[in-house]
């Protein structure tokens, strides 16, 4: 119980949340490696779905959203999360692109 005090009194450096960075970067980097390396982009599957992403206008951040998955003390990892939070919502907010058919095009006409 001590210890566990002393440790979430400890000082979070700038080198230590730099460290942490580096393992969230390197996980994001490796789970993307393995879906490349599992996900056959031939299968019909896959590319129903990225048709329908590119139909609806939804299209990735402009920067990847990278999730803290190190171990932080308290403080850092809820500063953490709350930087996430806001990159999350800032991509949400912003809303895909609707496409109609030419008969709504027509309708929304009057035609």
């Amino acid at each position: 119980m001590v210890l566990v005090l002393k440790l979430d009194d400890y000082e979070w450096g700038y080198t230590d949340e730099n460290i942490a960075c580096l393992i969230d970067r390197e996980d994001y980097w490796l789970n993307a490696e393995y879906q490349s390396w599992t996900t056959d982009p031939e299968d019909p599957e896959v590319k129903k779905a990225h048709e329908e992403r590119k139909r609806s206008g939804v299209k990735p951040p402009p920067k990847p959203i990278i999730y803290p998955i190190a171990q932080r003390p308290q403080h850092a990892a809820a500063r953490r999360a709350k930087e996430l939070l806001a990159q999350v919502a800032d991509v949400e907010k912003k809303p895909a692109k609707q496409r109609i058919s030419i008969r709504q095009l027509r309708a929304g006409m009057g035609r």
